[in-house]
C-alpha cells in the first residue's frame, strides 16, 4: 500500500467517501470511530489543502447512448508555443472530459464524449487541419467496457462485497434536459444538497429527489465517489496496455479478476482498437509498478504476448461528465 501524505484516519474517511460520497457524515463517523465533528473538520481540511479535488457521481454513459473515443497522440517538431496552442485547443473543447500528458510511446491522451461517430470524425478532421503536421502518429480506442473500483489503496484492501462501477454494453435509458442538468451538477459536486440542486434548476426538491432515485434505480448513476489530487497524496498514475495470445475465456477472466482484487488497481478497460486489456493503477513508486508488472507477467505468461507501459505525469483537464444533453 502506498505511504500516503495523510494519516490513517484521513484515509479511512476518504475510503468511505469514495464508496458513497453522499452518505451522512454521521455514518462515516460511525464507520471510522470518530465524531461527526472530527469527520467534518478533516474533510474540510482536505478540501482546503487540495487533497480532495471533488466529489462526483459515477455515471454509466453507455445508458445515455454515449460513446467514449480515447485518442493517444505522439507529436513531432513541436515548439513550446505550438504545444501550448495544442493543449489549449484540446482542453477548451466541451466534449473532451479527460486530457493528460503521457510518458511512453505517446505524448498526449484525451477522451472525447459523443453520440455520433461522424461527430468524432469531424472533430479529428479539424484537429488534423490545425495541427496535422505536428502529429507523428495517433491511436484510437473506442471504449466498450470499463470498470472503476473503490480506492482500496487507501486502506490496503478492497471490499469485494461492495458492487463496483461497470460501464458499457447496457440498455439505453431515455432522459430529458432536466436529467442531464442534474447529472452535470452531480458530476461536478456529488455531495451537493438536493435543496441547492432544486434551487439551481428552478424546480422543487421533491422533484429532484424523485428524479435522482429514478436515475439511480435505472443504473444511470451507480454511486458517488471522491476525486483525489494524486500529487498531494504521494501517488502516481500508471496505465498498462496488454496484448494477449492464446485467448480463452477462462484465462481472460482470471486475468480480469487478478486486476479487480488488487487494491492499487482503479480502472480496467476493454476497447476496440489498441490493446486487448488495460489496467490503470495509482502507485507511489516505479518499483511498486514493476513489482506488479513482474507478478502479472509471471502469473499470465501463457496469455500475455506483449505489454506497453504509460505514465500520466500531468493532467490538463478532468470533467467527469462533459455532456450537456
Amino acid at each position: 500500500m502506498a505511504d500516503l501524505k495523510v494519516d490513517l484516519r484521513d484515509r479511512k474517511i476518504l475510503y468511505y467517501l469514495d464508496i458513497n460520497a453522499r452518505q451522512p457524515l454521521s455514518k462515516i463517523a460511525k464507520k471510522t470511530g470518530l465524531s461527526k465533528e472530527v469527520v467534518n473538520y478533516r474533510i474540510n481540511r482536505m478540501l482546503d489543502e487540495g487533497i480532495i479535488r471533488s466529489f462526483y457521481a459515477r455515471i454509466d454513459t453507455s445508458k445515455l447512448g454515449l460513446t467514449l473515443f480515447r485518442t493517444f497522440i505522439r507529436m513531432q517538431n513541436l515548439t513550446p508555443q505550438k504545444e501550448k496552442e495544442f493543449i489549449g485547443y484540446i482542453a477548451k473543447n466541451p466534449k473532451i472530459g479527460f486530457f493528460t500528458r503521457v510518458e511512453g510511446n505517446f505524448d498526449f491522451n484525451f477522451i472525447y464524449w459523443t453520440k455520433s461517430v461522424s461527430d468524432y470524425f469531424y472533430f479529428w478532421k479539424e484537429l488534423n487541419i490545425k495541427f496535422g503536421k505536428f502529429i507523428a502518429k495517433k491511436e484510437l480506442h473506442i471504449l466498450e467496457y470499463y470498470a472503476n473500483f473503490q480506492k482500496g489503496f487507501l486502506v490496503g484492501k478492497k471490499d469485494l462485497s461492495i458492487p463496483f462501477f461497470e460501464c458499457g454494453l447496457k440498455e439505453e435509458i431515455e432522459v430529458d434536459k432536466i436529467d442531464y442538468d442534474m447529472l452535470n451538477i452531480l458530476a461536478a459536486n456529488g455531495r451537493k444538497p438536493l435543496i441547492e440542486i432544486a434551487k439551481q434548476l428552478g424546480i422543487s426538491d421533491k422533484v429532484v429527489s424523485y428524479r435522482l432515485k429514478k436515475l439511480e434505480k435505472a443504473g444511470v448513476i451507480h454511486s458517488y465517489g471522491v476525486q483525489l489530487a494524486l500529487d498531494k497524496v504521494g501517488l502516481h498514475y500508471y496505465k498498462l496496455h496488454l496484448f494477449l495470445k492464446n485467448f480463452s475465456a477462462e484465462r481472460f477472466n482470471a486475468l480480469k479478476n487478478f486486476a479487480i482484487t488488487n487494491p492499487d488497481v482503479v480502472f480496467i478497460d476493454e476497447a476496440l482498437g489498441g490493446p486487448d486489456f488495460e489496467i490503470e493503477l495509482y502507485l507511489k513508486t516505479k518499483q511498486e509498478y514493476y513489482a506488479f508488472l513482474s507478478k502479472l507477467r509471471y502469473k499470465f505468461s501463457d496469455l500475455i504476448r506483449d505489454f506497453e507501459t504509460l505514465y500520466y505525469p500531468e493532467e490538463f483537464k478532468l470533467v467527469l461528465f462533459p455532456w450537456k444533453g
